[in-house]
């Protein structure tokens, strides 16, 4: 098996504890344990979570497992992965418990490689990992793409006599399809002892979407038409599967025969009908949605607003802002990169910049997004201004940024401007010109060029009428 570097150990000291902690703790409890535990699932931020630590060692509890089990899940949950770690790291002779919630916690946040360097751990310690264990061993297995590593730890599960457990079963399949090792997955499930009983509705579920992930969807179909039991899942996972493959059709037949829907039903058919270049249909299924009372969640509401974008359908992408702005949606990344683009797509740019604006979380899609719409407008000034300030916010830009700029220096005739950001590309940011890039450059020489002979010419005709004049 190959080497699992383990992640530094964070220099930050905890926090000092605050006057509401100190208060918490001063009173009398029967069980300072179960208090701590308390105090933790309470704690909204890693801050919090600092000064709780300051508490604990102060009360001498830090070497109490189920306290430092609690602790190290709930820094995990709050993305502050490097801290659970460095709690781990501090505490002697670990069990089992505290050694799965840190790599529960480590596959939760895509830490895949260490996740597995604390499964080895687990095992050169002699203790048996369980079926809390094992599923996220094999979910970061599956993060990591790593075939060779899957059938390792498939081996480690068969010797350790885990391989019929219900719920590692499940784990494994969906490891072996992430993995793209269907084959694989397929005996797995073939050799289940459980799959023919109702209670095996996820490891159905999982293989079909499997076998739709790969594009084999008459073997999905297969595995539809022959299951036991079906839910929701199941149809969405099918759903989804043939429009992945563009037969749009055979998922809106099995969209209007499903018993039930939920959110994640209507959203696939938004989104299938969106990518699948059938903006209209999308916009008629999301108005749909709401008709039923069917509230989206944000994937909805961005591939509504990227259909209005594709058709410039304005007027549909202002009625999606205001429904968001009066059911409480939050202008988060997501949401507002997508508004952001339809303003911008369908003409609105001074909108898009006032969204871009009030976005509070930016990525690099949404300063991608906002230079085009300054670009395609001839705003080349902003556009520029804009690239700038991506820059000193820390966000590097890449090709498409770049096209952007291009785009915007050729529309404004800047050559050496267009010239000096193509280099700046190459030399600085490492990024290879594509196609595209290239393309554009020839259009800025191009029109350069056009206008250049333009001017002679004009400066010619000039002439020539300067020479009639002065012919007596």
């Amino acid at each position: 098996m190959r080497a699992f570097p383990i992640l530094s150990r964070p220099n930050s000291l905890p926090a000092k504890t605050t006057s509401v902690f100190k208060n918490a703790l001063s009173y009398d409890q029967p069980s300072p344990e179960s208090h701590f535990i308390s105090l933790i699932h309470a704690s909204k931020k890693p801050q919090h979570l600092q000064q709780i630590h300051t508490q604990i060692i102060l009360h001498n509890l830090s070497s109490n497992s189920r306290i430092i089990t609690q602790f190290i899940s709930s820094c995990s949950l709050h993305k502050s992965v490097n801290y659970a770690l460095s709690i781990f790291r501090q505490f002697v002779d670990p069990n089992l418990f505290v050694f799965n919630a840190l790599i529960r916690g480590l596959a939760e946040n895509s830490q895949f490689e260490s996740s597995i360097s604390h499964f080895v751990l687990i095992l050169r310690s002699n203790i048996q990992p369980d079926r809390l264990t094992l599923p996220y061993v094999l979910k970061s297995v599956a993060g990591l793409v790593d075939c060779y590593l899957g059938r390792v730890i498939h081996g480690v599960i068969v010797k350790i006599g885990m391989e019929f457990d219900s719920f590692v079963r499940v784990s494994l399949v969906d490891m072996y399809v992430k993995v793209e090792l269907l084959g694989c997955a397929l005996q797995m499930f073939d050799e289940s002892p459980e799959r023919n009983k109702l209670g095996s509705i996820l490891l159905w579920n999982v293989l079909i979407n499997g076998c739709c992930r790969v594009g084999d969807l008459k073997k999905a179909t297969e595995l539809f038409e022959a299951m036991p039991k079906r839910n929701v899942g199941s149809w969405n996972s099918l759903i989804n599967g043939f429009m992945r493959d563009g037969e749009v059709d055979r998922a809106r037949e099995l969209f209007d025969h499903m018993p039930e829907k939920n959110v994640v039903s209507w959203t696939t058919m938004v989104t299938g009908y969106s990518q699948n270049g059938h903006h209209e249909k999308a916009l008629s299924m999301f108005s749909k949605m709401l008709e039923m009372g069917v509230k989206p969640n944000d994937l909805t509401v961005v591939s509504a607003l990227s259909a209005c974008a594709k058709i410039g359908a304005l007027e549909a992408g202002v009625q999606i802002r205001k429904y968001l702005s009066s059911n409480g949606f939050r202008l988060n990344k997501a949401i507002g990169t997508a508004l952001v683009d339809m303003y911008a797509k369908c003409g609105n740019v001074e909108s898009a910049s006032r969204v871009f604006g009030m976005t509070k979380e930016k990525d690099l899609r949404t300063w991608s997004v906002m230079i085009w719409g300054w670009a395609i407008h001839g705003c080349f000034q902003q556009a520029f201004e804009y690239l700038d300030k991506m820059k000193s916010k820390g966000v590097k830009p890449d090709g498409v940024v770049f096209l952007a700029i291009l785009t915007a220096c050729s529309h404004s005739g800047q050559v050496d401007k267009g010239l000096s950001f193509f280099d700046s590309m190459r030399l600085d940011y490492s990024i290879e010109p594509t196609t595209k890039h290239y393309a554009l450059i020839v259009d800025l020489l191009g029109r350069a060029e056009a206008k250049a002979r333009k001017e002679k010419e004009k400066h010619k005709t000039c002439m020539g009428q300067q020479e009639k004049d002065t012919i007596p």
